[in-house]
């Protein structure tokens, strides 16, 4: 009796961990640094550091945002 009871609490428990986040809006700056993303990951030649990649990203996206035809 005491198993089914704790496997509920442990069910209930993952559930609230797992609530639905708040989708943030797709911004050009956004949608710019997922394609430089998609670039730089095809042209990578090994390990790639998590943060070191996103910063990258997000500087190509500001680039592409500054530049005017």
């Amino acid at each position: 009796m005491k198993k089914i009871k704790l496997e509920t609490e442990a069910k209930n428990f993952t559930q609230k961990k797992r609530g639905p986040k708040a989708e943030k809006p797709l911004t050009a700056r956004r949608y710019l640094a997922g394609q430089a993303l998609s670039g730089l990951i095809g042209n990578s030649r090994g390990a790639v550091h998590n943060t070191d990649i996103i910063i990258q990203c997000y500087e190509w996206a500001d680039r592409m945002l500054e530049y005017d035809d």
